[in-house]
């Protein structure tokens, strides 16, 4: 099954990447592997993965510092990582009683610095998104001017829709 192809769809549900593995914790369409994604050892070998997609799933796993280490060692070094999320101040963020977590922008990045050796990653994307109505603009001038305004002062005023991360994994060469 994985030898055809270096994409994984973490959290998949039934809407799969194409041509990509899909794990989730349920049985459902699209679904190849099913695993309790809070328990580390996932049924995937080490080293596979050259992209990995995380969308609208970490929010609903208990066990973040498994996901961040599982996903390192799936991944190959150079592997991109997405993650899409709702940001913290969203409505879908608390409107969803199976949400354990709540993101702030910082807040993946911070995960993996915590779970992984030193210098194991690097932000290439980190961006919010809105939902694109009229007040949306003033939250994003704002968040244009000073992410960290933005989220500590006028995040729940101009409520963001959406966390945009991904991670490029660097693992040791070995010779």
């Amino acid at each position: 099954m994985f030898e055809h192809t270096t994409t994984l769809d973490v959290g998949c549900g039934p809407h799969k990447l194409p041509n990509a593995i899909g794990i989730d914790m349920l049985k459902l369409e699209g679904v190849d592997v099913v695993h309790d994604l809070n328990t580390s050892g996932w049924p995937i070998p080490d080293d596979h993965f050259k992209k990995i997609r995380c969308q609208h799933a970490i929010e609903h796993i208990q066990r973040t510092d498994v996901l961040a280490r599982e996903m390192y060692r799936v991944a190959k070094d150079g592997c991109e990582i997405d993650f899409i999320t709702p940001h913290y101040s969203s409505y879908a963020s608390w409107g969803d009683p199976t949400h354990y977590w709540h993101f702030a922008l910082a807040s993946i990045p911070k995960l993996f610095e915590m779970q992984l050796p030193k210098d194991s990653f690097e932000v290439t994307l980190s961006k919010l998104k809105w939902t694109g109505g009229l007040l949306d603009l003033f939250g994003w001038l704002i968040y244009k001017m000073s992410k960290k305004t933005y989220e500590k002062r006028f995040a729940w005023i101009f409520p963001a829709n959406e966390i945009h991360v991904s991670l490029r994994i660097r693992k040791p060469t070995t010779h």
